[in-house]
This record gives C-alpha cells, structure tokens and sequence, in this order.
C-alpha cells in the first residue's frame, strides 16, 4: 500500500509562503508511526508549502492532509479533486477536530484528537477500501513514541524539531491547543527525547512544545540538565510563558535552558492593552514583572521575542504605536499578528456576532481582519494596513542589528546567529505578504 502525506502551503488562497525553512513536523511524525505499526506501507511526504502539489498526478491508495484553519479551503479543493478520481483521502488536524460535520464532507475518513491509537486499524482499512467516516484518536501517553523519520523530502530543511510535551496549562480564549489535546498536559520520558534528538543529523531544532518550560518545573529542569549532559552541538528554539521566570527556581531552569541548548524563545506576551490581556484570559500568565522577565531570560544567553496580538475589539489605534515603541525601549523583535478568533475556541464564540460574513477561512490567517470593531477608526482596511505597516518597521535591518547585542555574551554564538536566523525570514516573509497584497489591490482596482 502507498501512502502520502501532505503539508499545505500557508499562504493565502493556497500560495506559497517564505519563512523559517522547518520541516513540516506532523508528517515526519506520521511517517515514523506508519513504519513502526506498519513497516511494508510506502510513504511519501509532499511539503506543499515548498513544491507543486498536482492532484490530477497523484497516484496512492491513501492521501492524507494535515490541516490548520486558514489552509483548509485549498486542502478541500485538493480533497474534492482526489476523490473525484477514486482516491481515498484522509483529513486530521486542528481544525478538523473543531470543524469534523465541515471537513467530513471533503474526505473519506477523518481523524479527530491525536493518532496514535487508532493509525493501525486506519491504514488496515484503507488497503480494504473500507475507511470508517471518523476515527476517534483520544489523547495517549507518550511512551515510546516514533522517531521522525527525515530523509523522504524532496528538499532540505536546516530546522528539525523534537516535542516533550502536548497540551498547554493556560487556558487561553483565542488559543485551541488545550481543546485539542485535551485538558491534561502529557509529558514524554526524558531519556527518550534526549536519545532521539541525540540520534537526529540535524544539529537545530525547533522545540514543538506549546509551553518550552510552563508545563512542569520539576521536569522541565530535570529534562534540560539530561539535555545539557548528553547532547553536543544542537541548538533550538522553542515557545514559552513569562510566569514561569517568577518561580523560585527560574535561574536554574534558565541556567539549564541553555546548556541544553536553547537560544531563543517566543514569550506570550499578547498585548499590551490590559481590556485585550483580559478578554484573552491571558493576565496570569505574564507574572508579576514581565519586562523583568524579558530581561532575567536575555542576562542567561537566551533571544526573546514577543508573540503579540493586534486589532482585536479591545484594541486601539494607539496600541500599533505602542508595540513599535515598546520593541525599541526592550531592544526585542515581536511577532506580531492580527487577532483572530479560530473556530473551537472561546474567542471565536465571543467574535462570532461581529464575523465579516462571506469570508473564507483562508482568510483566517493572521494577517486579516475577519470580524468588525465598534470603533469606527478602526475599520478593517485600516487593521490591515496597520499591521502590514508595524510589521515593515519591525524588521527593518538597522533594527535586528541593534537588537542582537542586547542578548548576553553567555549565549555566544548560537544566540546571536540564532535572532537573526529567526528575525531576517520573518522579516522577508512579511516583507513578501506585503508585496502580494499590493500586488493583489492593484488587480482588484476599477480600471
């Protein structure tokens, strides 16, 4: 039997998107899985994101697709013109698991939660051709996991990755991740994750994990002291809360995190508009002193940058000038994004009165306005352009220049190679969003 898996491209309305170059980690994980439970299957992994996917050359007796919401328009497409040739396609996912009534209309079977307990008897169904409509995964413990397998792509990737972890302990209302994998946060063995990324050729990584060190102090700390004894030469960055650097132990782990080679971290810091911070439910999470924390996390050899979100109905017009100023003042980088509310989470009930209407879900990507404000300042195509604009003068050159000294010499080199291997493609990535939407406007334009 011959499987294939495919990663969907990121960009609006399927087009390709530049960014860090990461291997898409779902497929390498299921490739692993399939060749463990069933190791006579072919396995093929097409990353759409970095080549042509045509559905009308596609020949495997399954086809399947990971899927996140702001893809799911192209993989529908994709799916409906798979099976319009007899080919069994396969939906799992995030927005799947929100959305199951919605993607089981464009696929054979789908999958719902995790994988792991149910892709044997999937993949014996679909060599008989008799694929249930929806498979339950549930939420298993993480013992004895496959390795990712990472020599099926057609190109290369300088990022791996490696999870310790799945869940999250906050609970977020514009974030599904505690919905998806469940109201528990699982822990994988130490000994584990440090042999498989012992075993990996790659030397960076991106560590997965939704919370690289709010998930369990105790283990986290025991987890990179192993890291730091075992493992030669690797380096990764990961996401992480600002709450955790008030406990009593932070200096240890922060002093551990860097042995085990960390060199840069994404901080939920959300929004500095405290309405926002409450309607996000993300107030405790930021800890008591939160610029302090960005600085105490720098002084141990560690990049921060900022995931924010903006133009949510709380925010301001002042609140894009305020990120800027904030950015300059820390000396960090942000990651900033449009506030959008993802189908299965609390945010998306609370926004769904004020839903543009007529608008696909690639449109829920981050970079658009997908609902109203009731200040009339702060229209939709004025969020858009705002953001755009933020984005420009984030990630100018003199910018990530003077940001990357900030980092403490205890992080030498890794840490500072690290920031501007992450800041420069985030800032061409945005920088090419930015010329496809003129692009985009001018073709829309009467005349």
């Amino acid at each position: 039997m011959k499987l294939i898996l495919v990663s969907p491209p990121f960009g609006e309305k399927g087009q390709k998107s530049k960014g860090l170059p990461i291997a898409p980690p779902v497929l390498e994980y299921l490739a692993g899985l399939t060749l463990q439970i069933r190791p006579d299957v072919t396995v093929e992994l097409v990353d759409a994101n970095k080549e042509q996917f045509n559905p009308d050359q596609t020949d495997a007796d399954l086809i399947g697709f990971t899927v996140l919401t702001p893809q799911a328009p192209w993989v529908y497409r994709m799916a409906d013109r798979l099976r319009q040739m007899g080919r069994q396609v396969l939906l799992g996912g995030i927005h799947v698991t929100a959305l199951p009534d919605e993607a089981g209309r464009h696929a054979d079977a789908i999958v719902l939660g995790e994988a792991e307990k149910i892709w044997g008897a999937l993949l014996d169904d679909a060599e008989k051709r008799r694929l249930k409509p929806v498979y339950q995964g549930g939420f298993p413990e993480l013992k004895g996991l496959p390795r990712p397998i990472t020599n099926l792509w057609k190109t290369n990737y300088v990022y791996g990755y490696f999870q310790t972890s799945r869940g999250c302990p906050h609970r977020c209302t514009f974030c599904s991740v505690h919905e998806f994998f469940g109201g528990r946060v699982r822990t994988r063995p130490i000994d584990e994750v440090v042999a498989e990324i012992a075993q990996s050729k790659r030397r960076l990584f991106w560590g997965i994990d939704d919370n690289v060190w709010g998930v369990n102090m105790d283990y986290t700390i025991e987890l990179y002291l192993e890291m730091g004894k075992s493992l030669r030469g690797k380096s990764w960055f990961g996401s992480g809360d600002l709450v955790s650097v008030d406990h009593p132990r932070a200096g240890e782990l922060l002093t551990n995190a860097r042995k085990a080679g960390l060199t840069a971290v994404l901080v939920g810091w959300e929004s500095n508009n405290i309405g926002s911070l409450e309607e996000y439910k993300a107030v405790t999470k930021q800890g008591r002193q939160r610029r302090d924390a960005i600085k105490k996390i720098r002084d141990h050899g560690i990049e921060v940058m900022l995931f924010m979100m903006i133009g949510g109905r709380q925010d301001r017009r002042e609140d894009y000038e305020g990120i800027l100023k904030l950015c300059d003042e820390l000396k960090v980088s942000a990651h900033p994004v449009m506030t959008t509310p993802f189908p299965g989470t609390q945010l998306y009930e609370l926004y769904k009165p004020y839903l543009v209407p007529g608008l696909d879900w690639d449109s829920f990507d981050g970079n658009h306005a997908v609902f109203t404000h009731d200040d009339p300042l702060m229209s939709i195509d004025y969020r858009e352009e705002a953001i755009v604009k933020l984005r420009a003068e984030l990630f100018t050159i003199p910018r990530i220049l003077g940001r990357i000294p900030q980092i403490s010499w205890r992080g030498f080199p890794m840490s500072h190679i690290t920031s501007w291997m992450i800041q420069y493609p985030q800032g061409r990535a945005f920088t090419q969003f930015a010329r496809e939407r003129e692009a985009l406007k001018k073709t829309e334009a009467p005349g």
